[in-house]
């Protein structure tokens, strides 16, 4: 009896290693999480209970073939955001939380692990912020080769995040092959005296596709580089960022904790203080993550004058406080501390107290930038929201192209090939950090980069910076700036330096065309030069800079073919053109966008990193 041969290739797909045993597997409450992933073979599906906690430092283990496993949340799909709607916290109310129980992360990947797809889950904060809540590959020297490198790796709708009040390190450790990560948020990110990245890597070659998330930290939002790869010659590379909103909350702007406040001294009977004034000031402390204790700055200074022996002082409570310290001025000027853990305390001269100045300022959490390579080639960094970046632990730049050999280990590390383009940037200290070569080490040199079709405002001192728009350090080359609107309140445009006043390091191959800002006192200046024609010459040879407004500028120090009438008029509510404009970024466009961005709902369909390259020519 013959066979149709439509029913033989079914019959043979059947049986293909890939499909011979998927099946849809159920983890409940109680399961043993690890043993479902152990179990898994390829195209099966794993769901897991909604609103069940499974706690422990999971492993993505090695399966053999190509067909993709599922770790899910076990609920219907229509109730769940679909393909190109980020989820929001709301949203993810019912999720499966897969959580460590210590400073371990709650999922890594083994070594050589492969098409593992991540989706609708929640990952909350590891004990007391430490380490990274999600390991892709391994950052380390047990990751020396491309060999071990996990790949095919994809997280979808995932809600990641750290502790309100302790933060946490690191959001995913990206150190794997061709992943993409879409439609996440990544929130509460954040640490006291050190570096937190929503999603950093070092050790992974790429690809990655990086879609439609929320991203939210303290030091960098997204990075790459940092520390030296352990694999030989890696630099990450085929990178594309989109759709997404990257920033931080103001409210970080803030010290962490409250000064205490309502805080009174009265003199009371009962002690054998000596008579005088005294004068108190009460700070408030607690945990702050990774082990840190944080504190308020000191309260008000509240005075009593002791006749009777003892001063009772009392504050309101500051939440979430551990305990207070009461910092004393005697009457003879010195100063005295004493802990407590009530918001009251009676100092009549029974209980010792240590020698303490009052802090003047409370603990802030580390802020650094919003968007750094350090060791990166082709990225497009494209139709993104970055925002609300302030002068802290840096200088206030947001955006940061600076090669580093961080440990003297990677002189092959550079920032190449880089398009930062259709992006809106707002609410910062200044804007672009753009370095030549690492100025602590030995790298190669950063080259072509295209900064085009941008809409930069809210670029203000008010953040404590410069407010300036760009800053080019120690010779990059080949520069494109082309069609952008940049809104600032600083002295200058753009500012560069390199080298000595005899012998400065050029900048070759720069344009600068085509854009519209305020020119400020010093609009294009460099060091040991002033505006204009001598930076030019000193360290611009062979300058293309034309077609550029800067309002206010006077035209005899630049080169023709420029404007500088003022006033300089920034609309927000300009109408979106179709074609990029004569003067300036797409400023309509790019309006339009940030609800889309901040709505989280992706306009095109979603990439695959896989075979992406990204290729910028001159």
């Amino acid at each position: 009896m013959s066979r149709s041969p439509i029913l033989l290739t079914a019959f043979c797909l059947f049986l293909s290693p890939s499909w011979a045993h998927a099946e849809v597997r159920y983890v409940r409450a109680g399961d043993n999480l690890q043993a479902a992933l152990n179990a898994a073979r390829p195209g099966d599906e794993l769901r897991l209970a909604p609103e069940t906690t499974f706690t422990g430092n999971f492993v993505l283990p090695v399966t053999s073939g190509d067909g993709v496993i599922t770790v899910r949340t076990d609920l219907p799909d229509e109730s769940l955001p679909g393909a190109r709607q980020r989820i929001t916290p709301a949203t993810a109310a019912r999720f499966a939380r897969i959580a460590s129980p210590n400073n371990g992360a709650a999922i890594r990947t083994a070594a050589g692990a492969h098409h593992w797809h991540l989706a609708y889950l929640e990952f909350p904060n590891n004990r007391d912020g430490f380490g990274d809540i999600i390991q892709l590959g391994d950052g380390g020297p047990a990751q020396s080769t491309l060999s071990t490198v996990p790949y095919e790796l994809v997280l979808d709708h995932l809600y990641v995040h750290g502790h309100p009040l302790q933060g946490q390190k690191r959001g995913i450790a990206l150190n794997a092959r061709n992943v993409t990560i879409r439609n996440c948020y990544i929130s509460d990110i954040k640490a006291v005296g050190a570096d937190a990245q929503a999603i950093a890597g070092w050790n992974g070659p790429g690809a990655y596709s990086i879609e439609n998330n929320y991203l939210e930290a303290s030091g960098e939002v997204f990075l790459l580089g940092g520390a030296d790869p352990s694999i030989p010659n890696l630099v990450p590379e085929d990178v594309s960022l989109r759709f997404n909103h990257m920033t931080r909350p103001l409210s970080w702007r803030d010290p962490i904790i409250a000064a205490p406040s309502g805080v009174t001294a009265v003199a009371s009977a009962g002690g054998s203080l000596p008579g005088g004034v005294y004068a108190y000031r009460v700070a408030a402390r607690r945990g702050v993550g990774t082990g840190l204790t944080g504190t308020s700055q000191a309260s008000a200074e509240v005075t009593a004058v002791a006749s009777s022996g003892a001063v009772t002082i009392s504050w309101d409570a500051v939440p979430d406080a551990a305990n207070y310290v009461v910092y004393g001025r005697l009457p003879s000027g010195a100063t005295q501390s004493w802990t407590t853990t009530a918001t009251r305390f009676v100092h009549d001269g029974t209980t010792p107290g240590t020698a303490g100045t009052p802090p003047a300022e409370g603990t802030l959490w580390s802020v650094k930038n919003i968007f750094e390579l350090k060791n990166a080639r082709r990225v497009q960094i494209e139709s993104n929201l970055l925002e609300n970046n302030w002068r802290a632990s840096q200088q206030g730049y947001a955006i940061l192209f600076t090669p580093r050999n961080q440990d003297g280990k990677c002189p092959w590390c550079v920032v190449e090939q880089v398009a930062f383009t259709h992006n809106v940037v707002r609410n910062v200290a200044s804007g672009f950090n753009i370095s030549g070569y690492d100025n602590n080490a030995v790298s190669l040199q950063t080259n072509t980069l295209v900064i085009q079709d941008n809409l930069m405002y809210g670029v203000s001192t008010a953040l404590g910076g410069a407010a300036w728009g760009f800053l080019l350090g120690d010779a990059p080359r080949d520069i494109l700036i082309d069609h952008n609107s940049i809104d600032a309140d600083g002295t200058t445009v753009l500012y560069v330096f390199g080298g000595t006043p005899a012998a400065p390091r050029a900048v070759t191959g720069f344009r600068f065309t085509n854009n519209a800002a305020r020119h400020g006192q010093y609009g294009v200046n460099g060091g040991d030069a002033s505006t204009g024609t001598l930076t030019f010459q000193m360290y611009f040879p062979n300058v293309v800079f034309t077609g550029n407004w800067l309002s206010g500028g006077i035209s005899s120090r630049y080169p023709p073919g420029n404007r500088f009438d003022e006033p300089f008029e920034l609309s927000l509510n300009a109408p979106a053109a179709a074609n990029a404009p004569a003067l300036g970024a797409n400023v309509g466009r790019l309006v339009q966008m940030i609800d889309t961005v901040t709505r989280g709902i992706m306009a095109v369909p979603p990439q695959a990193p896989r075979n992406v390259r990204i290729v910028i020519s001159k």
